[in-house]
């Protein structure tokens, strides 16, 4: 029971969440385009969102998908959400699976 209603609200927080992402590439290629943002902060805001984004949405997925499984299936995909977040920290991780 609790599972589906934290099902629910992590549903809608994920559809508002992809939104954002989505509205910030559309914003940013327009921007290419036609330069109409000027301010620095507000770039550096959709560039953040557009770099974290997709994390914030997968493991919004994940952690709704979960909510309806059993202990192990959620310690599981808690623990590969907690991997990818920690290596977050230590960049030479990332350029290095990015230089391959």
């Amino acid at each position: 029971m609790l599972g589906g209603a934290i099902s629910k609200i992590l549903g809608v927080t994920n559809k508002i969440c992809a939104f954002l992402v989505l509205a910030s590439y559309a914003l940013f290629a327009t921007n290419a385009k036609w330069a109409f943002i000027t301010n620095e902060t507000i770039m550096n805001i959709i560039n953040v969102i557009m770099h974290y984004g997709p994390l914030v949405i997968c493991s919004l997925l994940m952690v709704e998908f979960a909510a309806k499984r059993n202990f192990i299936v959620q310690l599981v995909i808690y623990a590969l959400i907690a991997i990818v977040i920690i290596f977050q920290f230590f960049p030479d991780t990332f350029n290095k699976i990015l230089g391959m």
